[in-house]
């Protein structure tokens, strides 16, 4: 989101998870725009369940550009010299129908979906 204008996100409903008294959200993201095109990032912490994440895009009219997800087998897998891509960005299945913004996200991942608008 480097030098991009902060956009107003707000998550309506999101899954959470119980940690002592507290309910901790278990899905965060960001938005911006610079130059006709903005990032959302998204940020997956369920250890186990994937999560299908709808965005309204509030009357903007935007196409993919590129989708891409952080993400590996295990919530507690890294990358050393025997496998320097155990954990890797990649592609990841994002549409646009009807001004919404449609993905699913991995357990514990980290997404950025790049859109075009025009």
């Amino acid at each position: 989101h480097q030098d991009a204008l902060q956009l107003g996100a707000h998550i309506l409903e999101a899954p959470t998870q119980t940690v002592g008294d507290e309910e901790l959200p278990l899905l965060s993201f960001s938005a911006s725009v610079k130059d006709n095109r903005a990032l959302v990032s998204l940020t997956h912490l369920a250890a186990h369940d994937d999560l299908d994440v709808s965005i309204d895009l509030r009357g903007r009219v935007a196409s993919v550009a590129r989708a891409r997800v952080l993400s590996a087998e295990s919530a507690s897998a890294f990358n050393d010299p025997s496998a320097p891509d155990r954990v890797a960005p990649t592609p990841v299945e994002a549409q646009i129908d009807d001004g919404v913004l449609s993905v699913r996200l991995p357990a514990h991942s980290f997404a950025t979906i790049e859109l075009d608008l025009t």
